[in-house]
């Protein structure tokens, strides 16, 4: 089943968290996503973690990668970051 085939219900009570900042890793058996936010001090602030599986994890790639590719056609291409 895909992800557009499936019935989403939104919670009312659902809460957005902006992040600017992400550490992934992973064992055997899942992946984790830490998601915060960057500071001006440079301090990142961890406020949310994701845990799933790896099939997951290679779904929400799939899924960030056509949203970003839309994104890109409609508003130009995006930056990349570089170590400064």
């Amino acid at each position: 089943m895909t992800q557009d085939a499936l019935a989403w219900e939104e919670d009312e009570g659902l809460e957005g968290r902006y992040a600017n900042c992400f550490r992934v890793g992973y064992n055997r058996f899942e992946t984790v996503i830490d998601c915060g936010q960057v500071s001006e001090n440079e301090r990142v602030r961890l406020h949310s973690r994701i845990l799933t599986n790896p099939r997951s994890a290679k779904a929400l790639h799939s899924a960030l990668q056509q949203s970003l590719e839309e994104y890109e056609s409609t508003f130009g291409k995006i930056e990349e970051l570089t170590e400064e």
